[in-house]
């Protein structure tokens, strides 16, 4: 018996592998009073492998995970996800679809959707 495979799974022999498919990442959305804010849960992917679009006013995000282990390396065990990732967004008529600004950090893909100036809140001075 190989000593890396944990103890509490018995071996590998029919031992389940993940496999890759498309997983809908957590997200969180708030708003500011400049932007709507959309943080999106992508662990394990990288930076350039990610697409943001804005479209026919929807957000696509998408992203590929690399397996995280040496290609010629026989896999005893493997609990890390591949998945790619993949979620769309309708988005609202406040919403500045040519103002959009997306930062990748620590797994946590940030976009911030600015919003129209029409619907910005306002202070009016009064004289």
């Amino acid at each position: 018996m190989n000593s890396l495979i944990p103890f509490d799974k018995g071996g590998i022999d029919g031992f389940p592998q993940l496999s890759r498919e498309n997983v809908e990442p957590n997200a969180d959305i708030y708003e500011t009073p400049e932007a709507y804010v959309l943080s999106l849960d992508m662990p394990g992917a990288r930076k350039e492998g990610i697409s943001v679009t804005v479209e026919k006013g929807v957000l696509q995000v998408e992203a590929d995970v690399a397996d995280h282990h040496d290609k010629q390396a026989k896999i005893l065990l493997q609990e890390l996800s591949t998945a790619s990732y993949a979620r769309k967004f309708a988005l609202g008529e406040g919403v500045d679809m040519t103002s959009v600004d997306a930062h990748y950090q620590d797994g946590i893909l940030t976009i911030k959707l600015f919003k129209k100036p029409a619907i910005k809140p306002r202070t009016i001075t009064i004289n």
